[in-house]
């Protein structure tokens, strides 16, 4: 493969990169650091400084109608990890739904070598052109992009050894599964509740998926008919903050007039990190409760008000609804994201005291199961018309395809993903 020269400095700038990743832990797969040294990211970021192409950051290349971002590079950890999750081996065909920039389609070849074969799907033609040309430029025109809807996966280069999506999904397409061979694998961002989402790599027997690893994420959403309900709604308060919620309170805006009538704030008695609330205890809430949903702010830290929920530097907090209430999940006595705190409540609205206590029992549920990670999840897929008899301890979150079983396995039996 050839591909243009790089500029002074492209080379040291990944090098860096790998370095950085390699010492936080992100990254310890010999191959994967590889490709991320081959591969130029800058070429697949025209009219980006060479320097922010480099950085661990996500770049968001297209936004819609109002302003959302629809297409991006994503953050090179998140995917150096789900590369790791994919485990492609030489030879693999794969398939990519989510062409973006086509640097995450350039590292799937590099992986899978020359008798490998990568194809990547893309809903919107110029996104995919340009994902084309970026390919060929540096030296991977074998990839095939398609423009086409991801959710039907591309059958014409079935069956697959990998499939790996680079956009979240709010439920597991029979496509995916279908064109996946037995015993290949699927790795997806996948929204368990709303707001809630973590790559999980499935193994496929039968017409069955069985998770082998779950870590957090957060990615922009499939689009097109088949893409689940858009629960994701800005506050009218003009503080650029969005709420997900599955239980939508009554009103005509109805988060931010509860949010409007907060109450005190009540403790979990618990101490936690920044990551627990995306990772262990994030992952515990979501699973235990169909009313968890997110206050989300991008763009800076929220102000005061009624996006006083979310504490200043994080981006974004649990929360759960209720036709007449809210509860989410902040910080006692201020916050610092750098380090632990102590856990709480806020409620909002008539019902919200209800809530908080909810939020706090099953805060304190997990701290005394263990604290559970996402190394200790494991969650099976099922077609949605198979029936599921779950066990003790065992949640179902019912989607429109599929049925997902979730249980906790012993620590000791948990490894890491």
């Amino acid at each position: 493969m050839t591909g243009p020269a790089d500029p002074p400095d492209a080379a040291e700038l990944r090098e860096q990169l790998v370095r950085q990743l390699e010492a936080d832990g992100t990254l310890s797969d010999a191959r994967i650091a590889a490709a991320l040294r081959a591969v130029p990211r800058h070429a697949f970021l025209p009219g980006v400084e060479l320097e922010r192409a480099y950085r661990d950051d996500a770049v968001v290349t297209k936004t819609g109608a109002d302003d959302r971002a629809i297409s991006s590079s994503s953050q090179p950890a998140i995917m150096a990890l789900m590369l790791a999750q994919l485990g492609v081996e030489p030879g693999h065909r794969v398939l990519e739904i989510g062409a973006g920039t086509g640097y995450n389609a350039a590292l799937l070849a590099r992986l899978a070598g020359p008798a490998g074969q990568v194809t990547t799907v893309d809903l919107d033609e110029d996104t995919a052109a340009a994902a084309r040309a970026h390919l060929h430029g540096c030296g991977f025109g074998a990839v095939r992009v398609i423009a086409a809807d991801g959710w039907l996966g591309w059958p014409q280069d079935a069956p697959y050894d990998r499939i790996i999506l680079a956009v979240g999904a709010w439920d597991i397409a029979p496509a995916w599964i279908e064109q996946l061979r037995q015993g290949g694998r699927l790795v997806l961002p996948l929204s368990l509740r709303p707001g809630t989402q973590y790559s999980v790599a499935f193994d496929r027997a039968a017409d069955q998926l069985a998770s082998v690893s779950v870590i957090p994420c957060g990615f922009m959403t499939l689009r097109g008919p088949f893409a689940g309900p858009d629960l994701a709604v800005r506050l009218s308060d003009g503080s650029g903050v969005t709420a997900e919620v599955g239980v939508r309170p009554d009103g005509a805006d109805p988060v931010a007039d509860l949010l409007a009538q907060p109450g005190p704030d009540v403790t979990a008695g618990i101490t936690v990190t920044t990551r627990d609330l995306w990772a262990g205890l994030g992952l515990w809430l979501a699973a235990a409760e169909p009313g968890m949903g997110r206050l989300s702010s991008f763009g800076g830290a929220a102000r005061p008000g009624v996006a006083g929920p979310i504490p200043a530097g994080w981006a974004g907090t649990g929360l759960l609804a209720g036709a007449h209430g809210c509860a989410a999940l902040v910080a006692m006595g201020g916050d610092d994201a750098d380090g632990p705190f102590e856990l709480g409540v806020r409620p909002f609205g008539p019902d919200g005291a209800a809530l908080a206590a909810r939020l706090v029992g099953l805060a304190r549920g997990w701290a005394a199961a263990g604290r559970p990670s996402p190394a200790e999840l494991r969650i099976s897929a099922s077609p949605f018309g198979k029936k599921i008899f779950p066990g003790q301890g065992e949640t179902v979150i019912e989607k429109e395809q599929t049925r997902l079983l979730m249980r906790w396995v012993p620590r000791a039996a948990g490894g890491e993903p």
